[in-house]
C-alpha cells in the first residue's frame, strides 16, 4: 500500500503570510503608539454609511484585531491540517493537489480577513483621532465580493479535482 506524504504549503502562502502578518504588527504598533492620544470614548461600532452607531471605551479598538488574529490562528491551523493526507471512509484518501487546493484556499482566505481587519483598524484608528474615515462603503463590499470569490474558486477547483480524482478510479 502507498503511504501519501505530507503535502508542503506551498513559498506563495508563506511569503505572503510573513507579509500580512507584518502589516498586521505594524497596525497593532501604531495603535499602541497613539493609544495614549485616543479620548476616553471613541467610534467603536460604524455603519457602512460612515454614522457612528456605537461608542464604547477606548479599549475597544483593539476588540477586532483580537478576534481577527484568532479567526488567523484558526484558519492557520486548518491550512496546517490540510496537508496531512486523511483517510476517509469508503473513499481514497484525498490527493496531493486536492490537500494543496485545501492549503491555498485557506491561506488566502486567512490572510484576506487579517488584511482587512487591519485596514479596519487604521480606519477605527483614525477616526478616533478625529480624522476623516480611511475605510469607504465600497471597500467592505468590495472585501465580501472578494471573499466570496475565495470561497468559490476552492470549492469549484475541490470539485473539478474530485471528479479528475473519480474518473481515475
Amino acid at each position: 500500500m502507498h503511504i501519501q506524504q505530507k503535502t508542503p504549503t506551498p513559498r506563495f502562502c508563506h511569503q505572503l503570510t510573513v507579509i500580512v502578518a507584518t502589516i498586521f504588527l505594524a497596525g497593532i504598533t501604531a495603535t499602541l503608539i497613539q493609544y495614549g492620544k485616543l479620548p476616553a470614548t471613541i467610534p467603536v461600532l460604524q455603519s457602512f454609511t460612515s454614522d457612528h452607531a456605537q461608542f464604547g471605551p477606548k479599549i475597544a479598538i483593539f476588540y477586532l484585531p483580537f478576534v481577527a488574529l484568532m479567526l488567523f490562528l484558526l484558519l492557520h491551523y486548518l491550512e496546517i491540517k490540510a496537508a496531512y493526507p486523511v483517510m476517509r471512509k469508503n473513499k481514497a484518501p484525498l490527493s496531493h493537489r486536492q490537500r494543496q487546493n485545501g492549503i491555498l484556499t485557506f491561506c488566502l482566505i486567512k490572510n484576506s480577513i487579517l488584511l482587512y481587519f487591519t485596514y479596519s483598524l487604521f480606519n477605527d484608528l483614525t477616526v478616533a483621532l478625529g480624522r476623516e474615515r480611511i475605510l469607504q462603503q465600497w471597500h467592505a463590499y468590495l472585501f465580501l465580493l472578494l471573499l466570496f470569490g475565495i470561497f468559490m474558486m476552492g470549492i469549484v477547483r475541490g470539485i473539478l479535482l474530485d471528479k479528475k480524482s473519480n474518473a481515475k478510479n
